[in-house]
């Protein structure tokens, strides 16, 4: 049942009646008193008649009898005054209705010698009759004073209105019952409806509705802490996926110091296993190289066996460079120097001309940042010599100095990274090209100087077409070298470290 009918029901219906079973009793009982009052008005002028009428009867004087009844019409308004015998005959009289018809009545008043009374009609008007015994000294019954009056105008307008005031009750309690369900429709229904449809909608998945609060001030209250509640569990949802992508973070970060400690025991195993060969196989063909006759063709494929035992080599040396902890040395350097020397380097190992693909700066007139100059130079080798793997024909390098700190940008218009490989390039030996042609470290160890500095790398689309790579440093960057505290270049401790004695004996065991 609704909340509508329900109230009407239960609260209007039930009062309303009250009302008009209360007016109803309290006009019935006003009413009964008007009669009453004039019943008694109607004995008193009887019983003031019955001594001078009785003395008149029991003389057998009608003339007495005839001026004793003609006096009640000087008291009251009356409908006439009869005096009838035993019998029920009429032996004196004024007025109309004379007769009783009611022989009950009238043997009920002789039969005890009390009064008795009641209604009746003649010629369609109503009338009161009042019955009085008239009794001698023994107590016998001689005759009987009837008095009959008329019903008046008061008696007739209070039936009137107690009629009128039931249906004016009864029309009013159905207006009051149409302006409460008006009422109710307009200032409480539909507030609640809106309500409702916030609810409905906020349910449907639609969590940025807000409820517009309107009505009486408690409805506007309820929608005002409505949409606060809504506020405040987006701020809560926030505030949980906040702490998810930082629980995640700290898992990646978890993971990653596993992974780099799962790679320092295996460059300290690969380092021991592979070092002695690789030194064996590169002095002999150094030694097989030095003997004058040695064909052509051989001589080529010793240069070949040579240089992959050095890529070998950079690849454990790349290896040890992740899993050892670095301490930075920071110090000023000029960030346009270091590109051009990884730019040469870069066109070096990959025999590329000068000119192509085109490298264009953008750096600010001072370009001066304080870092680990060996391990930033690291960091633009991979970079550059990435973006010319690209195979695009122009690499840009731009550099933004602010109070925040660095903004580095590298961008290239090669055909760039796909989606399904981004969440990886970061991870190590990940790498798209061919068996052969990369370590899939180069990018890891990027992450790795970025991160020993402070700061971190994106990758993002670049404007050229093709990949670009965002590195953020922090504003320490652009402090001078004795302004930096310990701690501010002293990496995270979850990094893994490697002994000291694994790295030396790595080294030993590479150095030819």
């Amino acid at each position: 049942m609704r909340l509508r009918t329900t109230i009407l029901l239960t609260i209007i219906c039930p009062l309303l009646l009250t009302l008009v079973t209360f007016s109803a009793v309290a006009l019935w009982v006003l009413e009964d008193n008007m009669q009453k009052r004039q019943q008694e008005e109607v004995r008193l002028i009887a019983h003031g008649l019955r001594l001078p009428l009785t003395r008149a009867l029991s003389h057998h004087d009608p003339q007495a009898l005839q001026e004793g009844l003609s006096t009640t019409f000087s008291l009251s308004r009356l409908y006439g005054a009869f005096v009838l015998s035993t019998s029920g005959q009429q032996i004196a009289g004024v007025g109309l209705a004379g007769g009783l018809q009611n022989t009950a009545m009238l043997q009920k008043a002789i039969s005890t010698a009390k009064e008795a009374e009641g209604y009746s009609q003649q010629s369609g008007q109503s009338f009161y009759t009042y019955l009085l015994p008239m009794t001698n000294a023994q107590g016998d019954v001689l005759g009987i004073l009837q008095i009959n009056r008329l019903t008046t105008g008061i008696e007739r307008y209070m039936s009137l209105m107690t009629t009128v005031a039931l249906l004016l009750a009864a029309i009013v309690g159905i207006l009051v019952v149409l302006m409460v369900w008006w009422g109710f429709r307009r200032y409480v229904n539909r507030p609640v409806n809106r309500l409702y449809c916030s609810m409905k909608a906020v349910q449907g998945g639609n969590r940025l509705h807000r409820m517009t609060p309107g009505g009486a001030r408690e409805f506007r209250e309820l929608g005002e802490a409505f949409n606060a509640m809504l506020d405040a569990v987006a701020h809560k949802e926030q505030e949980v996926r906040a702490q998810q992508q930082q629980q995640l973070a700290l898992e990646r970060s978890l993971k990653k110091s596993r992974r780099l400690a799962e790679i320092g025991v295996l460059a300290a195993g690969v380092a021991h296993e592979l070092g002695s060969p690789l030194t064996v196989i590169d002095g002999q063909v150094q030694r097989l190289q030095r003997r004058d006759d040695l064909p052509d063709d051989a001589r080529q494929r010793l240069t070949r066996i040579r240089h992959e035992t050095r890529r070998m080599e950079a690849t454990i040396r790349q290896l040890m460079d992740m899993g050892r902890r670095h301490t930075l040395h920071p110090g000023q350097c000029s960030l346009g120097e270091m590109i051009h020397e990884a730019e040469r380097l870069a066109r070096d190992a990959l025999h590329l001309e000068k000119a192509h693909p085109r490298l264009v700066l953008h750096l600010p007139p001072g370009d001066a940042i304080t870092v680990d100059r060996q391990r930033f130079q690291q960091l633009l080798d991979n970079l550059i010599k990435n973006a010319f793997q690209a195979g695009g024909d122009d690499v840009a390098i731009s550099a933004h100095y602010s109070a925040t700190g660095v903004v580095m940008r590298l961008e290239d218009n090669g055909p760039g990274i796909d989606e399904g490989h981004r969440s990886q390039i970061f991870d190590p030996f990940y790498t798209t090209r061919g068996a052969g042609k990369g370590s899939g470290m180069g990018l890891t160890i990027v992450h790795r100087v970025v991160e020993d500095h402070g700061g971190h790398i994106t990758l993002e689309e670049s404007s050229m077409g093709g990949a670009a790579f965002v590195i953020t440093l922090p504003a320490e960057t652009l402090l001078p070298p004795d302004a930096i505290t310990p701690e501010d270049t002293a990496p995270d401790s979850d990094r893994m470290e490697t002994t000291d004695h694994i790295e030396d004996a790595m080294s030993r065991k590479l150095r030819p």
